[in-house]
């Protein structure tokens, strides 16, 4: 198929696991912010992370313009600072929120692409600059990229490095039952291309609103507990 400049491929698998993503996110975000006790909301929330990491690890793969995207990742990581800290009553630098943590992930899988020795920077400035989940995040996110290249060897990484909940009864272990989904992405069976020209707002939307949603649901939440709660 010849394919111009102006259309780009998207791929409906991905928008279903970002979809997943996103709804798991905002069912553990109401739990912490609102329901705080609720066991249910937090299991459901584990799905969320592994399946940001994984699609953050993608991106990063499958860019043509890596800079462009690490802006794009830093800028929204900018703008949901403020409802971040907002909507869970923290200081407005006391912790960065989890989108500068999966952008030390993407940078991590992008400097070892380039068998840089400034690969382990990120996870430094992860820990430094304490973001959510610190260097958990940027070691989760480079386990994707394993779990692509090597998919046994990438899920024996990640129970690895998810064996410290487990021993602490921590639900963060259960983040790997969504292992599957990702294994199922990347075998193919998750997978359905499609292509849209660039000028569209389909395209726009598609593109942006995984990013968008983080802060706007933050603020939106951060709303109703001032207006209700």
């Amino acid at each position: 198929m010849n394919v111009s400049l102006a259309v780009r491929k998207f791929d409906y698998g991905r928008d279903l696991l970002k979809l997943i993503a996103i709804v798991a996110m905002a069912i553990d975000h109401v739990g912490d912010i609102f329901y705080p006790d609720s066991l249910v909301l937090h299991i459901i929330g584990r799905l969320a992370f592994p399946l940001f990491a994984y699609l953050v690890a993608l991106g990063v793969e499958s860019t043509a313009k890596p800079k462009k995207y690490f802006a794009t990742l830093f800028i929204f990581a900018v703008i949901s600072q403020f409802p971040y800290f907002l909507a869970f009553r923290i200081q407005p630098f006391e912790r960065f929120n989890i989108l500068f943590s999966l952008l030390f992930g993407a940078l991590t899988i992008y400097l070892f692409n380039k068998r840089s020795l400034l690969t382990i920077v990120p996870a430094l400035l992860s820990i430094f600059f304490n973001v959510e989940g610190s260097i958990y995040v940027v070691l989760t996110v480079a386990c994707m990229k394993l779990l692509q290249d090597k998919p046994l060897l990438g899920f024996l990484a990640l129970l690895a490095l998810n064996s410290q909940f487990l021993l602490a009864a921590d639900t963060q272990v259960l983040s790997l039952f969504a292992v599957p989904l990702i294994i199922l992405h990347i075998k193919g069976v998750l997978k359905k291309e499609t292509f849209i020209h660039e000028n569209s707002f389909t395209y726009s939307f598609r593109k942006y609103a995984f990013y968008a949603f983080y802060p706007l649901h933050l603020a939106v939440l951060f709303l109703i507990k001032l207006v209700f709660f």
